[in-house]
């Protein structure tokens, strides 16, 4: 906001002074021509000309600074000294919030150095918080760059997890790049490192799996585990553990689920063959076996949801009415002021026209109206170059991050702390992505423990009827979601 209003500062001073100046020069010589009564169209020509000129060469001279910049930190980072060439790309980041850049020029070009940046940091080895954190918001803002994404989810992998504040991040590429496989890959792996179930991450495990090539098994086995400490038994777990059978996954787990998937998935026209592909591999296999196979398993069918709190379509209907009447109101009320406004202004400029005095005392008055205000954009202008030169390098500005999914699930909630972080530890272990919070009532304090978070309630239900079906909790429903 502050660089904004330099900028305009510094455009109005430049358009006063020079037009000023060309008014003066131009307007005596065309005034027999257009008249005193058409003066103004010529000022305002003239203002609005040199107004764009100067945003023009402003806008020039900053990103002309820019790209030298860039340029000269590259070849800094191509000599191997960092430390210079990221004293230069903050050098370029200060020009690029300085005064010299309009508001859309500088919103459309950022991105060219955000992008150079991030790419730096992401070749250097001795990454530091502040570099990290403008990756991440790098990436918020522009998920769909693939080469940033893929080269910061393999680094993330070296580390062999994702970190909590980064999920954001990684669900923003994964759905802006549900065409890359590589990106897709990536991300599988880190779920299933971090055992994730959510929405979010079935999501990815389905477009990886969907690929059917080498990327889509190499992490057949590992999910096929997963599923079977979760106790999966429907009929996407079916095909899952029969493929990660064929790819030489663990046997005897693998065993187990398809028998529990054989017992409580139902038989019809979609799942037959998935069905008589199972049983053909577990011939052989007394009852008795199968039975205890199955057991710890989850039956797939989902329980009716949770009745929805009726809409207020009254209080709705009010309000509206209000805000229709409202603006009628002041739609009249500006009409009236406009005719007013009008009438006045005719008589006004027919009594100026009709007295040579009148005309006199109006062209010394806008003169002496354009002397003040060249004084005090001067010195304003002044001040602001002077705080500007004086005060260091402004950083880039990290984006906030934003949370898309609007809903989350609730669980529980505990009258005392310890009960919500006894609950969300046992969720954690079923690689739940689970939370507490602290909600102030009337005449007691809750402490709720919630899940993940969604982007519609259809899906937040679903993902709660189906914790709820394989036995993890006992009740929930959908809230609105605040950052914990």
């Amino acid at each position: 906001m502050v660089c904004t209003l330099r900028h305009l500062i510094v455009r109005t001073w430049v358009t006063v002074l020079v037009g000023g100046v060309l008014c003066l020069l131009i307007l005596p010589a065309i005034q027999s021509f257009v008249g005193l009564e058409w003066t103004l169209v010529p000022v305002v020509v003239i203002f609005s000309v040199i107004f764009m000129i100067a945003g023009w060469l402003s806008n020039l001279v900053g990103m002309s600074a820019v790209r030298r910049l860039v340029g000269e930190a590259a070849k800094w980072e191509r000599a191997g000294l960092l430390r210079s060439a990221e004293k230069t790309y903050k050098r370029a980041a200060a020009v690029m919030d300085s005064f010299l850049l309009s508001p859309l020029v500088k919103r459309r070009e950022s991105a060219y150095l955000a992008a150079r940046m991030a790419r730096f940091y992401l070749a250097r080895a001795d990454k530091t918080r502040e570099s990290e954190a403008f990756i991440v918001s790098y990436l918020q803002s522009h998920p769909e760059d693939s080469e940033v994404a893929e080269d910061w989810l393999r680094q993330v992998q070296i580390l062999g997890e994702l970190k909590r504040d980064y999920y954001e991040t990684a669900g923003r590429i994964g759905d802006a790049q549900t065409g890359n496989i590589n990106v897709q890959h990536l991300l599988a792996r880190l779920y299933l490192a971090a055992r994730r179930t959510d929405f979010l991450a079935l999501q990815t495990y389905r477009r990886v799996l969907d690929e059917r090539g080498r990327l889509a098994s190499d992490i057949l086995c590992d999910l096929g585990v997963l599923f079977i400490h979760e106790g999966r038994a429907d009929e996407w777990a079916l095909t899952v553990y029969l493929q990660a059978l064929r790819h030489g996954g663990e046997r005897p787990l693998l065993l187990k689920g398809i028998a529990a998937c054989i017992y409580w998935i139902g038989e019809n026209e979609r799942t037959r063959k998935l069905l008589g592909e199972a049983r053909r591999v577990l011939e052989g296999f007394a009852e008795e076996s199968l039975e205890e196979m199955r057991a710890g398993f989850n039956p797939p069918k989902l329980e009716p949801g949770l009745p929805e709190i009726p809409r207020r379509k009254e209080v709705g209907r009010t309000i509206r009415k209000g805000i229709t009447h409202a603006g009628l109101a002041l739609l009249r009320l500006s009409s009236s002021l406009t005719l007013s406004i009008g009438r006045y202004g005719a008589a006004l400029f027919h009594g100026i026209r009709r007295s040579k005095r009148a005309q006199c005392v109006l062209v010394w008055s806008l003169t002496a109206v354009l002397t003040v205000a060249v004084g005090i954009l001067v010195v304003n202008t002044v001040g602001y170059l002077i705080k500007t030169r004086k005060g260091p390098p402004e950083k880039m500005e990290i984006a906030e991050e934003v949370i898309t999914d609007p809903f989350t699930i609730q669980v529980a909630a505990y009258l005392k702390p310890e009960g919500a972080q006894g609950y969300v530890s046992y969720l954690k272990k079923h690689g739940i992505d689970a939370y507490w919070r602290k909600q102030e009532g009337a005449k007691k304090t809750y402490y709720q423990v919630r899940v993940s978070h969604f982007p519609d309630k259809a899906s937040a239900k679903t993902y709660g009827l189906s914790l709820k079906a394989q036995g993890i909790i006992e009740d929930f429903y959908v809230a609105n979601y605040e950052r914990p």
